[in-house]
């Protein structure tokens, strides 16, 4: 074997060596952004559903004090000084968790939580009569918590690249009476018949 095909098998070596060596460089930072990416979508996935159910805690709890107070239909199902000391508590939680949101959300998601917050103020504020309200007032109010929640979620599904389409809660549902079926209704729901 002559000098030139000893280096010609040198230098396909060496190639072949730092080819291999920065590919699997270039793959294990990929996968390490990937293990990184994922975490932190894990990490705000547990954090915006903690805040979503200490939101909804409040809303619920603001809703049966203000059914109470006869500003609706609701059923309160709760007396009132507990139900106050409970609505600090969710607030208290609900601060707590918005804190860690402005840690770790993007600035869609941040703007939407920053409205939800606003619309739970005023529920709050009708519920411990800090605001001048009656049943038109409530109803405002409460159709801009469900608008601002379902804002909010469709922020953290799109923040989250979670697939499917959104589906909002209706905004009209929240605190006026519920809807009941007459007897013939349930009778239709369960038809056989293609058309119904």
């Amino acid at each position: 074997m002559d000098l030139a095909s000893q280096i010609a098998t040198m230098a396909a070596v060496v190639i072949g060596a730092l080819t291999t060596y920065v590919v699997t460089t270039l793959s294990d930072r990929s996968r390490y952004r990937r293990e990184v990416a994922r975490h932190w979508a894990d990490r705000k996935l547990e954090l915006y559903t903690r805040y979503a159910g200490d939101t909804k805690q409040l809303a619920i709890l603001a809703r049966q004090i203000t059914a109470l107070h006869g500003l609706h239909d609701a059923a309160p199902g709760v007396e009132e000084g507990k139900a106050l000391a409970l609505l600090d508590e969710a607030e208290t939680n609900r601060s707590v968790t918005y804190e860690a949101v402005r840690l770790l959300g993007d600035a869609q998601t941040i703007r939407t939580t920053r409205e939800l917050n606003d619309a739970l103020h005023r529920l709050e504020w009708v519920a411990r009569e800090k605001l001048d309200a009656n049943p038109d007032v409530w109803e405002q109010c409460w159709q801009m918590y469900v608008a601002a929640s379902n804002a909010f979620h469709e922020s953290v599904r799109r923040e989250l690249s979670v697939p499917g389409r959104f589906l909002p809660r209706n905004v009209y549902r929240g605190a006026g009476p519920r809807p009941t079926l007459s007897s013939s209704e349930p009778e239709a729901l369960n038809s056989e018949d293609p058309k119904a």
